[in-house]
């Protein structure tokens, strides 16, 4: 098949900008013709709340792209379903993951859908947070497609409630496939290497928050769960690591470390982590901690089961989904930091480490790239 993405692409940043990079390279492994029209620019300067939208991409995480798509500029609108339509495709795959990109998404798409089948790789239906006319412009948006690929049965639930005349026929549910940081050319680092890399303490609990800091993904109740984890083990028997680009003020973050009483257990490294440092925090901790107040899926998850790393997580959206509570992690109520901080301490006193990481092990193997390559082929198909 001739398949063309449209979505972000390098040097954009992200979770997302990964996801197409490797989505892109499984389906040129299976033999099919890509494409791939990317974003110009993705946020104003004025608006972006982050450090920074652009950055180096690892080498064995590139492919080629057009970049055209701005979504504030309807003659890149036209450029990008011209740039679509001029590959001729049996397929375009769009990505959809906020509201914000509604209005170009629709024009671009409105003008290919004669010519192709278009197919919608679904992050979220309703958006994390709250945008003016949002669940409209996404209704007019996804409209667009002819099929939908929902990355967890919760965005399925919402796809359906948002538009029930689709048919489930048009509908695949395929999990969102593990992330794979790691430098082909090379053996994975050891946790005493990655522990030697970071500067962290060889035989303490290592727990890690990762991924953009926004108000919904919780951070602050890991924070206010810190000081009994320090109580519990003290200065030299835990660390908490909280890595992320801060989208808003970080000084509430810092007060807020400052108040806590356990800022000497906390490391707080407000950055964008290069992709080849990915794995570096993964493999130095021994649990993965994602406090969301709200979510739909989350790509950290899939980062951590690539590291069998265990996740401790709440109970929202399609997280209970993925992360089986006793199993591969435990879940908690959001905004529960008392809650959050018992179920670490569970699993560190009741051993639950080689035996929650052997289960990642296994139950990994449903989220692989291949499973979402069928299912574009399917669709494209139809």
């Amino acid at each position: 098949m001739r398949l063309a993405l449209f979505g972000p692409a390098p040097p954009l940043r992200g979770g997302i900008v990964a996801a197409q990079a490797n989505l892109h390279r499984v389906l040129r492994a299976r033999g099919h013709t890509m494409h791939w029209t990317g974003f110009r620019r993705q946020y104003p300067r004025l608006l972006f709340p982050g450090t920074a939208q652009e950055g180096p991409t690892a080498p064995w995480l590139q492919c080629p792209s057009h970049r055209v798509f701005v979504p504030w500029d309807p003659w890149s609108w036209r450029r990008s379903a011209a740039d679509l339509r001029s590959f001729e495709p049996d397929g375009v795959i769009a990505r959809w993951w906020m509201p914000f990109f509604a209005v170009g998404f629709r024009e671009v798409l409105r003008r290919v859908r004669r010519h192709t089948r278009v197919v919608w790789l679904l992050d979220n239906v309703v958006p994390h947070e709250t945008y003016p006319l949002g669940m409209w412009l996404t209704r007019q948006a996804l409209r667009q497609g002819h099929a939908f690929i929902a990355q967890s049965e919760q965005v399925r639930r919402d796809l359906q409630d948002l538009l029930p005349e689709v048919d489930d026929a048009a509908i695949r549910l395929a999990p969102h496939p593990v992330y794979d940081y790691g430098d082909p050319s090379r053996p994975r680092p050891d946790r005493e290497q990655a522990r030697r890399a970071l500067g962290l303490p060889p035989d303490a609990r290592v727990l890690l928050y990762f991924g953009f800091i926004k108000p919904y993904k919780g951070l602050v109740h890991l924070i206010d769960a810190v000081p009994r984890l320090r109580e519990r083990y003290g200065r030299d028997g835990v660390r908490v690591l909280m890595v992320g680009d801060v989208y808003g003020d970080r000084s509430l973050y810092d007060q807020r470390i400052a108040a806590s009483g356990a800022a000497d257990v906390i490391r707080f490294h407000p950055e964008y982590v290069a992709d080849q440092e990915v794995e570096t925090w993964f493999m130095a901790s021994d649990l993965v901690v994602l406090p969301y107040v709200s979510a739909t899926q989350s790509g950290i998850v899939q980062i951590a089961w690539n590291y069998d790393r265990p996740v401790v997580t709440t109970a929202v959206g399609g997280l209970p989904e993925v992360v089986r509570d006793g199993e591969t992690g435990f879940l908690v109520p959001p905004g529960d930091a008392e809650a959050l901080a018992r179920a670490c301490e569970r699993f560190f006193d009741e051993g639950h480490g080689p035996a929650m990481a052997a289960a990642v092990r296994r139950v990994k193997q449903a989220y692989s790239w291949e499973n979402q390559a069928v299912a574009v082929e399917e669709l494209v198909a139809g």
